[in-house]
């Protein structure tokens, strides 16, 4: 009986039970070195492989970008020399005039051949003669001292000792005033230029230089004499540096007069500066313009916020009303004084005399000048003396020249060149653009202050680099996509053959371990009754007899549990490899079920269990493979015997709904948790909990099978369960139409041939 007792108690040890957090976490690191792998053998390799595919097109796509714009820029550079060319033409003409035109002056010179030269030669807008420095033949009207027609050629070597000499004495001067500010010395050094040289230059720079001296020495009386002295001599006379000293001068007295406290004298002053400035503003550029009227607003402002003036708001006014006033253009008189600033570095310089036009450019209110002269030569002739300065009309050049040389370039039909500024202004061409050019290219000098642009004709299409672009990484991606994908479904595949891989070890694990249970208990009773039947009074022992028939209830019981697991494992792998077989024949479901009850009764009573049969006696007939039905509701029972501790009753139910036959197995065990009842059908799997219950075994397949086969009879099996009070397994089977269900006679005497078996059983 001991021994007995201990093999209907044992404790089935489980196989399923959570796996330990370092297998967990093995398994984790395994599948972390796994992905990183993955990246390091794919991934990079085709990341590095995209992006040098796309560094390879961009490259292409840059390089046939580089070949258009070079197109462009040879077609430029082939415009630019053809129009250079042609403008090579035109300054020979000018040439010829000019030389033409110095030709027929003669001694004395014919002023009146300048006013015939700007008639006949259109691109001549302007002429100036000169016979030396700061004198001026023609115009009639210039801003410079007139010299007589008579006059050939200045002293020229005069001249040089001159400026030799103002160069030595000014930068002793400023040493002294700056480095050793000795101002005593530092002005009479500049008093002693105005003895040793002749030049009116010269000797309005000197009286600027002392004029500045006696200004930082304060002596205000002094410096005011040294500038009115210089803007009643000299008062059309610039510096090297091209500053117009008149104006510095009259800005000079201004504040000299406010630092003696004449204020008023010191505004009247500015107001005389500011309205000559606007009357001069044609002979000088704008920046001088804008930078004597900014000394202007600044001085003005200062003195006339003095508390000993009146009428302060008059003032203001006037000043208000002067500063409104537009810079004039420049005129011929600033060209006049620019010829002049050339001849000076000329004759200074000592450059030889070579009977050739020089062309130097400028830019003058934000436009373009371009001057050329002819020098004269001194009476030796081999120095230069004097010159015959012109204007280019550029105007007329541009509009009249340019549309010419333009229609002639051989151009296609998809660009349009033109002319333009420095800045990219647009100048002149066959059509004004409405885009940035493609190409330019400068213009030899003198004409640098323009170039050669070439626009294209019509808003350009995308190009086929885009299309190409766009579809290269259309394909980049789809390769990335692709590449992805495949990493996602390996790395899903992997984990499933992983899964899976451990699911197959578990269930060689359980299967052996389910195998080895009930083979135990088969081997120790037998032995346990050899050992007892050897004995001599065996024959005559009823508690021998007694034993032996629980016994062999035990070797059934096991025997039946045994060959129910080996057929779980049979049908599993039939289903498996696809070659399940089922055998349909029409039954009395009572009679199949109560069958497949009674012979599982005696396994549960032996637990402690009691099985209640609810099964209508007038169910119809089905249409099923009875053994299959049987193996699943043995499934649902052994299910819920091993899942139930406390309330051991259970529960089968069988009644009709309408067109199907309903098969309930409720038991009133654990129960199964909401998350893991979507689960509860997959093979090899089990509900983890109450772990540790004795009665729990089994190797994950028993579900697994019952919704196959209820499937295969065109059923569905259903689950209710509440966690901690039970679960309701439920089978719904199809009842077959009138015409193929045998007779009732045959089914009624079948089923009242299994009660008869049962009553004479019991």
């Amino acid at each position: 009986m001991r021994l007995l007792q201990a093999l209907t108690s044992r404790k089935a040890v489980s196989v399923n039970g959570p796996r330990p957090l370092r297998q967990f976490m093995l398994d984790q690191k395994r599948e972390l070195r796994l992905a990183a792998i993955f990246v390091l053998l794919i991934f990079l390799p085709s990341g590095l492989l995209g992006y040098l595919s796309w560094r390879a097109f961009e490259n292409q796509q840059l390089l046939a970008k580089q070949k258009v714009v070079e197109s462009y820029r040879q077609f430029v550079r082939l415009a630019a020399r053809e129009i250079d060319g042609e403008l090579e033409n035109v300054q020979t003409r000018l040439q010829n005039s000019i030389e033409h035109a110095l030709e027929r002056l003669g001694t004395p010179l014919s002023t009146g051949q300048l006013d015939s030269l700007i008639v006949t030669e259109p691109l001549i807008s302007s002429c100036a003669l000169f016979v030396g420095p700061g004198q001026v033949v023609y115009p009639p009207e210039p801003t410079l001292k007139r010299a007589s027609a008579s006059v050939h050629a200045a002293q020229g070597e005069t001249i040089v000792r001159d400026y030799e000499r103002y160069n030595e004495l000014s930068t002793r001067g400023e040493e002294l005033e700056y480095q050793f500010h000795d101002l005593d010395e530092a002005i009479a050094t500049y008093e002693q230029i105005l003895v040793e040289t002749a030049s009116p230059q010269l000797h309005a720079m000197a009286h600027s230089l002392l004029g500045r001296a006696q200004t930082k020495k304060a002596d205000w009386q002094a410096a005011l004499r040294t500038y009115e002295e210089l803007l009643q001599e000299y008062p059309e006379i610039r510096d090297l540096n091209k500053t117009y000293l008149r104006f510095l001068a009259q800005y000079q007295i201004a504040v000299c007069l406010d630092n003696l406290g004449r204020e008023l004298e010191a505004i009247a002053t500015l107001l005389r500066m500011n309205k000559d400035l606007w009357e001069r503003s044609d002979t000088i550029n704008r920046q001088q313009y804008s930078n004597f009227a900014n000394w202007i607003k600044v001085l003005s402002a200062r003195i006339l916020s003095s508390p000993r003036l009146s009428n302060v708001e008059s003032y203001r006014e006037q000043f208000q009303a002067l500063a409104r006033q537009q810079k004039k253009r420049i005129s011929d008189k600033y060209f006049v004084q620019v010829f002049d600033e050339e001849l000076h570095e000329l004759v200074i310089k000592r450059k030889n005399y070579r009977p050739i036009i020089r062309y130097f450019s400028g830019q003058a209110d934000d436009e373009p000048f371009l001057l050329g002269y002819h020098p004269l030569p001194d009476q030796s002739g081999s120095s230069i003396s004097g010159l015959l300065g012109f204007r280019v009309n550029l105007t007329r050049l541009r509009e009249r020249i340019f549309p010419v040389i333009l229609s002639h370039l051989e151009t296609s039909e998809s660009v349009i060149p033109a002319i333009l500024d420095n800045d990219g202004a647009y100048v002149i061409g066959t059509a004004e653009p409405k885009a940035a050019p493609v190409a330019t290219q400068s213009l030899d000098s003198p004409f640098r202050f323009w170039q050669v642009g070439v626009f294209l004709n019509e808003e350009p299409s995308p190009p086929a680099g885009d299309f190409g672009r766009l579809l290269w990484l259309w394909l980049i991606a789809l390769l990335l996509l692709s590449i992805f994908f495949g990493a996602y479904f390996f790395i899903r595949f992997a984990r499933e053959q992983a899964h899976l891989s451990e699911l197959k070890s578990t269930f060689v694990s359980r299967v052996s371990h389910e195998l080895r249970t009930p083979l135990t208990s088969i081997k120790m009773l037998a032995e346990h009754l050899d050992i007892q039947f050897r004995q001599p009074s065996a024959a005559s022992n009823q508690e021998l007899r007694m034993r032996t028939g629980q016994y062999l209830g035990v070797i059934r019981r096991e025997s039946d549990r045994l060959g129910r697991l080996i057929e779980n494992i049979l049908d599993f792998s039939r289903i498996e490899r696809g070659v399940k077989q089922y055998n349909f024949e029409y039954e009395l479901p009572a009679v199949v079920l109560r069958k497949a009850i009674d012979s599982f009764r005696p396994h549960a009573e032996a637990q402690g269990f009691t099985i209640q049969s609810e099964i209508d006696d007038l169910l119809p007939v089905l249409f099923w493979d009875a053994d299959a039905i049987v193996q699943a509701l043995l499934n649902l029972l052994s299910n819920a015997v091993k899942y139930s501790e406390k309330e051991k009753s259970i529960t089968v139910r069988a009644f009709r709904d309408q067109a199907h036959v309903h098969i309930e197995v409720e038991d009133r065990g654990i129960g199964i948790a909401p998350a893991q009842l979507p689960r509860v059908f997959d093979e090899f799997y089990r509900v983890d909990q109450k772990l540790n219950s004795k009665r729990q075994g089994g190797v994950g397949l028993g579900l697994t099978l019952v919704q196959h086969i209820v499937q295969a009879h065109q059923g569905a099996i259903r689950v209710r369960s509440v966690e901690g009070k039970g679960s309701t397994f439920s089978l719904t089977l199809p009842i077959p139409p009138d015409d193929d269900t045998p007779g009732e006679e045959s089914a009624e005497q079948s089923n009242q041939e299994h009660h008869q078996t049962v009553e004479h059983s019991a």
